[in-house]
């Protein structure tokens, strides 16, 4: 049954194992998420339309370092607005096209909650990316979803992944990205979320 998401069912759905004593890597992980989760929440319960959508990001964006854009999709998975105006070609694209998100449009039609895309590889014209969706809901009922990307170096060095000497990250079993040769004491960090789960492997 479709039930409205809350910020308390978000942090619980959002769990982080790892010795957070001794485990700086796995903290700023659960932080780094927990916070860019709580925004772009934030942004959803306002319910935008296409004339809201840019005024309700904003402070997302402003607050969210790395930000690359942001989009309003309506319940088709077709793209209405753009955070960034340069972007404005995208509207009227249907996501259903992307066959890499038909799992996550699947469980979105299911169980309409938070999600977190494996990081992207990038292009030419494209720097890698991390997707983070939160369902617009009414009673329950999806209304659309919004969504923000965010750079993933930017996320490497906020959580301090950046200057690890090797870390793996693995999003649904699939290696996603990686740096260096992991030791046999590596640490790891689960993450989970109702439609993805990463693992992320590391050495200081």
């Amino acid at each position: 049954m479709k039930r409205c998401i809350t910020l308390a069912l978000l942090l619980t759905a959002l769990a982080v194992q790892a010795a957070q004593t001794d485990d700086p890597i796995g903290l700023a992980v659960e932080t780094y998420f927990d916070n860019a989760f709580a925004r772009l929440g934030q942004v959803a319960a306002q319910k935008p339309t296409v004339e809201t959508f840019r005024d309700a990001i904003r402070p997302c964006a402003e607050a969210t370092d790395g930000f690359f854009g942001g989009t309003l999709i309506d319940t088709d998975y077709v793209i209405r607005q753009t955070y960034r105006r340069r972007n404005a070609l995208a509207r009227g694209f249907s996501l259903r096209k992307v066959k890499q998100l038909d799992y996550f449009w699947e469980q979105m039609d299911k169980n309409p909650a938070p999600q977190l895309s494996e990081p992207g590889h990038g292009s030419l014209i494209q720097p890698r990316l991390i997707a983070m969706r939160y369902p617009v809901l009414t009673n329950g009922e999806l209304q659309g979803v919004v969504s923000m990307m965010v750079r993933t170096d930017n996320f490497l060095e906020a959580v301090g992944l950046d200057k690890c000497r090797a870390f793996k990250i693995i999003c649904r079993g699939e290696p996603a990205e990686e740096k260096g040769e992991l030791s046999d004491h590596y640490r790891e960090v689960k993450l989970s979320l109702p439609a993805t789960d990463w693992v992320i492997q590391y050495d200081l």
